[in-house]
């Protein structure tokens, strides 16, 4: 199990701090030295947008073996709770480059965000569960082309559904709901974070909630009972290299060259699982996060690291527009956005592995 250490925020809490956003901006920042290894020259600095999470291991993995410094920049890296705070402090030109899943989404509608490149795919790991008792958990087959979607209109209306607003876990309620023939106003959701989402469902203080890993398994060897699965519902979820738009002028060669380390630190997590593992393990702790090794191997898992060799006839940001447009047809966003799905893709930074 992975949580924040203490945690102990009740459903009541949230909802109210739902009502005001998506809450603060930055868990801490680390400001490192700019002088060059055994010279005086002062390297040119990037600011990184980090999360506690899989998605910014490869940037940890950068860190941890200085290859920004190598590169001859050096990264000033800033760690965020989720990308929502991520992307509220884009609005301030608070960092430069970053990883990030669906929250890139609202990013490039509301913050004129960047996608500049991919991490990785996950094939699972992004559900909505419910308790055992649930009408919801008892009602199968209405959906024939996806047998594994439990649910119906009659037993779903009205619940409360516990979720982050705008992120990979939001996404998968709307698809869940979509193929139920339901509209997002025919339930309740309710903005709250992953972990305290979950400590709500188990206290009865929610219908269901959306889930990633490691909670996800969590839920899965708790006894809850899983509805939907993004994956099962034929979405694989990319996580992105997300920019600043501002950097682009004075910072595109530092740019290029995080990119270039991203690359290098994905080949090596997707060779060697071990390592990747160890080091999940010591990011996530050093994050002030709980874990073990064993769900850290389980969300390594179901990923694949995106290397050069991916990227050999690969299209970049379909699965932002896939995501984009759905949001846009549900009435997450307006459609004003959608052509921020194709000019804020911006290819510059991959073309050198295509």
């Amino acid at each position: 199990m992975k949580k924040r250490k203490g945690l102990t925020l009740l459903l009541a809490a949230a909802a109210a701090l739902s009502l005001a956003g998506c809450g603060g901006a930055a868990g801490k920042s680390e400001s490192t030295s700019t002088k060059a290894e055994g010279g005086s020259t002062e390297l040119p600095v990037l600011r990184v947008a980090t999360m506690p999470t899989i998605t910014s291991l490869p940037t940890y993995y950068i860190q941890k073996n200085g290859l920004d410094e190598k590169a001859g920049f050096k990264m000033e890296i800033t760690m965020f709770d989720t990308g929502a705070p991520m992307n509220e402090a884009l609005a301030a030109d608070l960092w430069d480059v970053g990883h990030m899943g669906a929250a890139a989404v609202t990013g490039m509608a509301n913050y004129d965000e960047l996608i500049i490149g991919e991490v990785l795919e996950s094939t699972d790991g992004q559900g909505v569960f419910v308790s055992p008792d649930c009408l919801v958990a008892k009602d199968t087959g209405y959906n024939p082309s996806f047998p594994t979607v439990l649910g119906s209109p009659e037993s779903v209306a009205g619940i409360t559904i516990l979720t982050p607003v705008g992120t990979a876990q939001h996404f998968t309620v709307l698809k869940w709901l979509e193929k139920l023939g339901m509209e997002p106003t025919d339930v309740n959701i309710v903005n709250m974070d992953t972990v305290q989402a979950y400590q709500a469902l188990q206290a009865g203080q929610g219908d269901a909630a959306s889930l990633n890993v490691p909670t996800f398994f969590e839920a899965e060897n708790g006894g809850m009972v899983q509805v939907a699965n993004l994956a099962d519902m034929g979405t694989r979820y990319v996580d992105m290299v997300v920019g600043n738009r501002k950097s682009l002028d004075g910072k595109s060669d530092l740019i290029q060259k995080y990119v270039d380390c991203t690359m290098e630190a994905c080949e090596a997590l997707q060779k060697d699982p071990e390592m990747a593992a160890d080091l999940l393990v010591e990011f996530l702790q050093e994050s002030g996060m709980e874990t073990s090794r064993e769900n850290c191997v389980a969300d390594l898992g179901r990923v694949k690291w995106l290397t050069k060799e991916d990227w050999k006839g690969r299209e970049l940001g379909l699965f932002a527009k896939e995501l984009g447009e759905f949001y846009v047809d549900q009435g997450q966003l307006e459609a004003s956005a959608t052509e921020k799905f194709n000019t804020n893709v911006i290819t510059t930074f991959i073309q050198s592995y295509q």
